[in-house]
C-alpha cells in the first residue's frame, strides 16, 4: 500500500475511533445541530449563506467518511433530541 493510501486508511481509523464513542456520538450530534446539517443554511444574505453552507459542508466531510446512512443519521439526531430533552425536563 503506498504512503498517501495508508495515510488515508489511517485517517478514517481515526474518526471512526474518535466518533464511535459515545461521547464523539454527542459531538457530532452539537456538530449537525450547530452547523445547519438540522437546519436550512437559507438567509437573504449571500454571504452569510455561503458561510453557513460551508460550515454544513465540514460536517457532511465527517459522516461521508464514517459512512452515516439515513438511518444511522436519524439515530443520532433521535438520541440527540432525547439528551436535549433530559436537560430541559
Amino acid at each position: 500500500m503506498a504512503k498517501k493510501e495508508a495515510k488515508q486508511v489511517d485517517i478514517v481509523i481515526d474518526y471512526k475511533t474518535v466518533f464511535d464513542s459515545e461521547a464523539g456520538q454527542r459531538v457530532l450530534y452539537d456538530l449537525m445541530r450547530n452547523n445547519y446539517l438540522l437546519s436550512t443554511t437559507y438567509t437573504s444574505n449571500i454571504n452569510e449563506m455561503a458561510l453557513r453552507e460551508g460550515s454544513r459542508n465540514s460536517i457532511l466531510r465527517i459522516m461521508s467518511i464514517l459512512k452515516i446512512d439515513v438511518n444511522k443519521m436519524n439515530e443520532l439526531i433521535q438520541k440527540g433530541l432525547e439528551r436535549e430533552n433530559e436537560y430541559t425536563d
